[in-house]
């Protein structure tokens, strides 16, 4: 299965052309703003499905919309009406709230942003996309005849074309809005329900126990289904008595529990007053210490960060690693040069075809937080190159991945993710290079400065 390639065919020319219309946008904006969104809705759905609940969600909702690929079949005809356009858009807000919730306005404000078109317009079109998306997959799931863990494994065999398709100016803020850090990096794997469910499952019978599985693991996960959670009427009856009986029995406990209470309410209330009297020391005790702890590190942090910066140099023993902070350190101290140069990590490498730094690269990483947190105004981005990517992996995608765990790197060092960006460029050959001029394919690792 090829995704993206169906949607394309699906989402073609005049299907985008009737949308522009709907929206008020112009056409070359709503195509960049729709195709946004594609990648945006399965890089979202991947993430759903690396926890069981999401995986039985995303099919459930399938299953019970009726999303069998229909609308597909003839959607230009149906986006000419208006009301029809509009059902398709209320549709997929449902879609939105049930599968990715509370992400509707963020991803409305990020694609509005990506495409240049007004909010409003991106919120109508993130419903829309997301009916036609779940429609494909409704139609794969019918034509295949997948049970909910074949969704999720076609949904993440997807993913290094996910990688490769998505531009290079979305992909930085695709993966923080949604959160697809360990999607890209190819860390996260579909939840399989069967782990689960193995106990109870015949060996011998495969197909049979498919379809019980599904019947009985997917029904109770659908929070918005109220059949499951009700009762029998004799049922109901046996925990009415119950509960009757128990309430009978707390009273009376309740009632030899105050006579005693009346006969030592003098001691209990010396024990009281005793207990309360040693909680405020104790309280008090507890805050006098834990206000006095931020007071000793500040006159230590106010010393410490030039002290860093100074011995960044010193404290690693490969030259590569102290030429960073000699380059960096004079451009970050004036603030009357311009943002926007480009460093190059040369102490950075990993080893061929792989996501594994070299020896001498953790030192740079290092000295690179270093400087991050000596400068905290100091926003960068990560620019990675590869050409030596190996078979089953595109250089796209193996430069995206290095350049995203350094960034987890300098994160778990306590650098925030709002100040550092990353991306992948491949060879750095763009693809429509139509000059004919040989240009050398590279791998490194820059990184430049976007804030100081």
């Amino acid at each position: 299965m090829n995704l993206f390639a169906t949607l394309n065919e699906v989402l073609n020319s005049d299907v985008l052309s009737r949308i522009a219309a709907y929206v008020d946008e112009p056409t070359e904006k709503t195509n960049k703003a729709v195709n946004g969104l594609v990648y945006t809705i399965i890089g979202g759905l991947m993430k759903r499905t690396t926890t069981e609940i999401g995986v039985n969600q995303l099919f459930n909702h399938i299953q019970k919309g009726r999303y069998e690929g229909t609308l597909t079949d003839n959607l230009a005809t149906t986006l000419r009406d208006p009301n029809q356009t509009n059902t398709l858009i209320t549709q997929g807000d449902e879609v939105i709230s049930h599968l990715l919730p509370a992400m509707k306005s963020s991803i409305g404000s990020m694609i509005s942003s990506y495409a240049g078109i007004r909010n409003s317009s991106a919120i109508s079109l993130l419903g829309l996309t997301s009916t036609i998306v779940l429609n494909v997959l409704g139609k794969q799931v019918k034509s295949q005849k997948l049970d909910a863990d074949g969704l999720a494994s076609t949904l993440f065999a997807e993913r290094e074309a996910f990688v490769n398709a998505v531009p290079d100016e979305l992909m930085p803020r695709l993966i923080e809005k949604v959160g697809l850090h360990q999607i890209v990096n190819g860390v996260a794997t579909p939840a399989r329900r069967s782990a689960v469910e193995s106990p109870g499952r015949s060996v011998a019978s495969t197909s049979g126990s498919s379809v019980r599985s599904t019947a009985t693991v997917t029904r109770p996960s659908v929070s918005y289904d109220p059949v499951d959670d009700s009762d029998s009427d004799n049922g109901a009856l046996t925990k009415w008595g119950v509960g009757a009986l128990l309430a009978v029995a707390l009273a009376v406990g309740g009632y030899f529990v105050y006579q005693n209470t009346i006969n030592h309410s003098g001691v209990a209330q010396d024990s009281s007053d005793l207990a309360t009297v040693t909680g405020d020391t104790i309280q008090a005790d507890t805050v006098t210490r834990s206000l006095a702890v931020p007071v000793e590190p500040k006159p230590q942090t106010a010393t410490a960060a030039p002290t860093a910066v100074s011995t960044a140099a010193p404290v690693s023993t490969t030259g590569l690693s102290g030429n960073l902070s000699q380059l960096m350190t004079p451009y970050l101290g004036n603030a009357m040069l311009p943002k926007g140069r480009v460093f190059p990590l040369t102490g950075v490498a990993f080893i061929p075809g792989s996501l594994s730094l070299t020896a001498g690269s953790q030192a740079t990483i290092n000295e690179l937080a270093t400087l991050l947190k000596s400068y905290p105004q100091l926003q960068i981005q990560l620019v990675g190159y590869a050409n030596d990517a190996q078979a089953g992996v595109t250089n796209k995608s193996l430069s995206f991945k290095r350049v995203n765990q350094i960034k987890q790197q300098l994160m778990s060092s306590g650098i925030s993710f709002v100040r550092i960006d990353a991306i992948g460029r491949g060879t750095g050959v763009a693809k429509n290079d139509t000059s004919r001029i040989p240009k050398p394919t590279m791998r490194k690792i820059n990184v430049k400065v976007v804030a100081k």
